[in-house]
């Protein structure tokens, strides 16, 4: 039988208030990290959980932040304000 590698996902994101604290619109942020503004949008609003870490750092160095402060990972989800 073949063990499966499971998947890391994460809880949330800060890309909207980092977003708004540095005045950054979601397509600038699609032209600095390369990334398609539909994929993007998912991402931003919390549509894909997984995504790969080549992508979170992209958008970690475009905002300027490290990456555990833009993401927020599973274990941390009792955290979360509503």
């Amino acid at each position: 039988m073949e063990n499966k590698k499971t998947k890391s996902t994460i809880a949330g994101n800060n890309i909207k208030t980092i977003m708004i604290e540095i005045g950054m619109i979601q397509q600038e942020l699609s032209d600095i990290t390369g990334i398609g503004t539909t994929h993007l949008s998912r991402i931003v609003n919390g549509k894909r959980k997984c995504i790969s870490l080549p992508i979170a750092f992209k958008i970690a160095e475009a905002l300027k932040r490290p990456v555990e402060s833009v993401f927020i990972k599973n274990s941390e989800t009792s955290n979360l304000r509503k």
